[in-house]
């Protein structure tokens, strides 16, 4: 293997690991996956971390490169990374190799272009069936790695990304769990309510989670988050139950039935599926009080309000 010590915060050009991929820029870890914004990604940036866009010289195409800190790979770190590359699903970002030597490791990733789920809400509100259908799929690819063992656990909005030629795709399966040693005594409800509240946040432009993200928090009532039909005119009942009960752990159907990934890509499954062909249309469904507004406009970086809805062409 070729090894090329790295200047801590610098870009160097030619860098080439294993003779084979080329790295080509270096991306701020914030930007991919917002989970390294903690103290767990904080502790691994500051021991040599890097993330890298980099060539496949042999196969001509654009990977993710985790370059890990130089010395012994934590087992947690090896293992997650391992059963991760067994799954295998479109939409998940697949791992295509790997190198754990101590002197130089690290981690070869699917390149996912796009947009994700956070710049696409501040960018303008899907159709709410475009919506239903997106998660419906993330939950659906969710589903397939649980059943091969390998949950997820930090699904964020920065882990869903959308681009309009590959379609969807989540990121991180087995990375960002296992780099920021998460734990989960129930891994099925925690990717759920993940799931939850990207739906939510895709119905009403607000994030009803505690993680730090660049949306606007949800209005609450009497402590307790608004449903999505109290924020947003429009919202099917079904779809509203669906975001709201997931957000609690429980299926829309049946109030004593845990929810679980499969089971929302099911109950999402039943609504009509649109095409996934977008076109914009300049509207304004999302009811706003002077405050809100004021501070959604803040977190869109100053710039004018618009809401601008996605719907499927037809």
């Amino acid at each position: 293997m070729t090894v090329v010590d790295i200047p801590s915060g610098a870009r160097t050009a030619e860098t080439w690991l294993g003779g084979r991929f080329r790295l080509d820029e270096r991306i701020n870890l914030d930007d991919q996956v917002s989970v390294f914004s903690g103290s767990c990604g904080s502790s691994w940036e500051a021991r040599g971390l890097s993330l890298w866009k980099a060539t496949d010289q042999l196969l001509n195409r654009p990977v993710t490169i985790y370059l890990l800190p130089r010395g012994p790979v934590p087992s947690t770190v090896t293992n997650a990374v391992r059963s991760a590359a067994r799954v295998s699903d479109s939409r998940l970002a697949t791992i295509y190799d790997t190198d754990f030597d101590e002197e130089c490791p690290y981690i070869v990733a699917e390149w996912t272009p796009g947009t994700h789920l956070e710049d696409l809400v501040l960018s303008g509100l899907p159709h709410p069936a475009l919506a239903a259908a997106m998660i419906a799929d993330a939950a659906d690819a969710i589903a397939v790695a649980h059943r091969a063992g390998r949950p997820h656990l930090r699904l964020t909005p920065r882990s869903l990304r959308w681009d309009n030629s590959s379609g969807l795709k989540i990121t991180g399966l087995g990375l960002d769990d296992a780099l920021c040693g998460s734990t989960a005594g129930n891994p099925v409800a925690t990717d759920t309510a993940a799931l939850a509240r990207m739906l939510y946040a895709l119905l009403t432009g607000y994030w009803p989670g505690d993680e730090p993200t660049a949306l606007p928090a949800a209005p609450r009532h009497k402590g307790n988050v608004c449903t999505p039909r109290q924020i947003r005119a429009g919202v099917p009942a079904m779809l509203d139950a669906i975001a709201y009960r997931g957000l609690q752990g429980l299926a829309a159907d049946a109030p004593l039935r845990p929810q679980t990934p499969a089971g929302m890509a099911m109950a999402l499954g039943m609504l009509q599926r649109p095409s996934y062909q977008l076109e914009r249309l300049e509207s304004g469904p999302v009811v706003r009080s002077d405050g809100q507004r004021a501070r959604h406009a803040r977190a869109r970086t100053g710039s004018r309000l618009r809401t601008t809805l996605l719907r499927p062409a037809v």
